[in-house]
């Protein structure tokens, strides 16, 4: 049976996970899914990493890694290691094909924007995400007037989301990013969850910026409803080469209550060797 790997520096990914095990009755094709969460150390994820190569060896590590797995193709299911992973193609082969979530959501965006001409774009996402400027390069690559987009970096919302989405300390931070949101044009605002984490705060984002845009009408563009791609799997495993963050666990638990995905996360398969990591280097 084909061995598909969906990869996330955390367990934003698990969103899209949940889509491809939801195809059961589909008709896509039958494999073994491996969710990889490639977070490298607790309170060291590849955000805090600041140098460009050094997030780039830090993937392609994982990347090798996955090869005793021998998977037929792997999905980075995150926007941050998706930009990482365009930078590191360009002279690192993978031994297995790897495709990631920036054309999904470049295409769901360009729709949105295509469609209302008068609309506007907020992308919100990881600090990495946001100053790549790559989400905005390509719109405007395909010819959407840089002056109708703009970003946000929303740092720390991912960790947090992860050990309770539910929180208040959740709402309160999206209220607070929302309040720093810069100014944009047109009466239709789409907001982009480039983060797959972000997908757990459900309606909280459009709640908070309709706080700050009273005036516009608001919509969500979430990638991870088109990065599923048509599998259908059989089983699912989750490893991770750390344990999961305080809370985190029974949180997800909750939250893939009745899924494959709660299954695989009560019997998480962590391993200390899962890939190579020496933290020193990349201080």
């Amino acid at each position: 049976m084909k061995r598909i790997i969906v990869c996330d520096s955390g367990l934003g990914g698990l969103n899209i996970a949940r889509r491809m095990c939801a195809n059961k009755n589909s008709g896509g094709e039958e494999c073994e899914l491996i969710f990889f969460n490639a977070y490298p150390a607790a309170g060291m994820g590849f955000n805090k990493i600041t140098s460009p190569e050094k997030q780039e060896k830090l993937l392609t590590e994982v990347l090798e890694s996955m090869k005793k797995f021998a998977p037929a193709s792997c999905v980075i299911a995150c926007n941050t290691l998706s930009i990482i992973y365009e930078r590191a193609a360009k002279k690192y082969d993978s031994p297995f094909p790897v495709t990631g979530i920036i054309d999904t959501a470049v295409n769901a965006m360009y729709d949105a924007l295509n469609r209302d001409p008068e609309s506007s774009l907020l992308i919100l996402g990881t600090r990495t995400t946001v100053e790549s400027g790559c989400y905005a390069e390509k719109l405007i690559d395909r010819g959407i007037d840089r002056r109708r987009i703009n970003g946000l970096a929303c740092p720390g919302v991912a960790t947090l989301l992860e050990s309770d989405p539910s929180s208040a300390e959740i709402a309160a931070v999206i209220a607070g990013f929302a309040a720093s949101a810069p100014e944009m044009a047109g009466k239709k605002l789409y907001l982009a969850l480039c983060c797959t984490h972000f997908e757990f705060a459900g309606n909280l984002w459009l709640e908070k910026f309709s706080e700050v845009y009273p005036e516009k009408e608001l919509h969500i563009i979430n990638p991870n409803e088109f990065a599923a791609g048509n599998y259908t799997p059989q089983k699912c495993r989750y490893l991770s080469r750390i344990d999961f963050f305080p809370g985190a666990k029974e949180a997800m638990g909750r939250y893939f209550s009745g899924s494959a995905i709660s299954e695989a996360l009560a019997h998480a398969e962590i391993d200390g060797d899962l890939f190579g990591f020496e933290p020193e280097y990349y201080l």
